[in-house]
């Protein structure tokens, strides 16, 4: 009982004290030193405890805690959040030309066009690992929050052929904002014949442009997440559609299988542009996390839900296709909507969605982009560094432009859409096969092969983030000169 209370009471050294019963009387006891005060401790019977694990961002001893995914980012208005990435990645990679895949791939089926789907979904998740692996590198080599391609192709290609790839990129971001643009106002005046043309088109973008431009960008990730959720819904409604439509002939289409290279090679293309997110890839290691993993996580769970959409949406056609005797069609939505009129709404929402997203996506990447492109060029001609360096205005100066550039990026669409429409058709195909596969199919691997290279290995150094090594460029590198001359 006494010993219980020791720890609440106060002793002082015990004195000698005569026993009445003849016993030698006890010794008083000398205090111990501190063992923490001596410099040299005695040593320990037992195993020091291993050390819990800490954060780590360099070789040396100093430790820091890990840091916090929701952090802010220094010199934007931008937070560092994990799910505002996969979110960004679904709704950018998702497109409303997912609806027409099943078109490219009716004559292989069901089976092998899955297949083919599943590889190609890994061909361009491995290419944008890639360039997730480059943005981190040049981010870290740099000391800034944020890249873009153009940085990426200057400072692995030179800036000489970076300059062009810089242009060729700027323009195929450009064509793609143009294409949504034009996806919503034909949209918009689908639904409301009234309006006039222009205001069609122009409604969502400028909406985009003043949330991204005057708003957080919680606010902008709020937006994207409704946009995603109303473009899962709207899918998910379409798959049961032509589930109740076709249930009893899905099972019998896995029958018909093709696997001759002329049925399948086609769909492969098609399915590297409609899963593809290359552009917004920069954007998303700023806001992702401080960690190239985390990009990587975030890569292969937003990749996976456009995944899982284009393979259960090929299926129902595929079926579908089976069920009513049609061989051969065009269009998977006239299909659709020849045995359930009703599915129209979904079709619509998806399409809004699709479109929607991509251009949030493209709207809050590109300005960087266009800020480094003309850059190099006022670059080109020779001028001081001084006058031509737009990223290093500071404070509302720096602001103020990012607000220009976010608004022109929107603004011009609309009046190309609105007045030069059929004139931009052919960059439209240009930006959509050839600067695609090169830009996306073929530089990435040959960048990282040229960073790999040029890195030196030492104790601290980070291992690459997509196994393989040099093996796995090459294999990429091949993939992407074949599409190349396939398209």
């Amino acid at each position: 009982m006494f010993l219980c209370c020791r720890r609440h009471l106060t002793f002082s050294p015990p004195t000698a004290v005569p026993s009445p019963s003849g016993h030698r009387p006890l010794k008083p006891r000398t205090p111990r030193a501190p063992i923490l005060a001596s410099k040299n401790p005695p040593p320990r019977p037992w195993p020091l405890p291993r050390r819990q694990w800490r954060w780590r961002c360099s070789n040396t001893d100093a430790v820091q805690p890990p840091p916090l995914v929701e952090a802010s980012v220094s010199g934007g208005g931008e937070k560092k959040s994990f799910w505002a990435a996969v979110s960004l990645i679904i709704g950018t990679a998702v497109g409303p030309g997912m609806l027409a895949l099943p078109s490219a791939t009716i004559r292989s089926g069901p089976v092998p066009s899955t297949v083919a789907i599943l590889l190609s979904w890994a061909y361009v998740v491995s290419s944008i690992v890639l360039v997730a692996e480059l943005s981190f590198a040049a981010m870290e080599s740099g000391g800034v929050n944020e890249v873009s391609f153009t940085g990426l192709a200057s400072s692995t290609l030179g800036a000489t052929f970076g300059g062009g790839v810089a242009v060729v990129y700027a323009a195929l971001s450009f064509s793609l904002m143009v294409a949504c643009v034009a996806g919503i106002g034909s949209l918009v005046s689908q639904l409301f014949p009234a309006v006039n043309p222009v205001l069609a088109n122009a409604l969502f973008p400028c909406f985009a442009g003043v949330l991204i431009a005057f708003f957080p960008f919680k606010a902008v990730d709020g937006v994207n997440r409704v946009l995603c959720g109303l473009m899962l819904v709207s899918i998910t409604s379409l798959v049961v559609t032509g589930v109740s439509v076709g249930r009893s002939s899905m099972l019998n289409s896995l029958g018909h299988a093709c696997w001759s290279p002329g049925a399948i090679l086609p769909a492969i293309p098609v399915t590297v542009l409609t899963l593809g997110f290359h552009v917004i890839t920069p954007f998303i290691c700023k806001i992702v996390g401080d960690s190239v993993y985390d990009a990587r996580r975030a890569i292969l769970i937003g990749g996976a839900v456009p995944l899982v959409m284009v393979l259960s949406w090929n299926a129902v056609i595929l079926g579908l296709a089976g069920a009513t005797g049609s061989a051969r069609f065009d269009d998977p939505i006239k299909l659709l909507l020849s045995v359930n009129p009703a599915a129209l709404a979904p079709v619509r929402g998806f399409a809004f969605a699709a479109l929607a997203t991509s251009l949030i996506g493209y709207a809050v990447s590109f300005p960087k982009q266009l800020e480094d492109t003309l850059q190099l060029i006022v670059k080109s001609f020779s001028m001081k560094q001084g006058s031509v360096e737009l990223s290093n205005a500071g404070g509302d100066h720096g602001r103020n432009e990012e607000v220009v550039l976010t608004l022109a990026v929107l603004i011009i669409p609309i009046f190309i859409v609105s007045f030069f429409s059929t004139a931009f058709a052919k960059a439209l195909d240009f930006a959509g096969v050839y600067a695609n596969c090169f830009l996306f199919g073929i530089l990435p691997p040959a960048m990282a092969w040229i960073h790999r290279s040029r890195k030196k290995r030492s104790p601290g150094s980070c291992e690459d983030i997509l196994p393989g090594g040099n093996a796995a460029l090459l294999v990429l590198f091949i993939i992407a000169v074949i599409l190349a001359f396939r398209h």
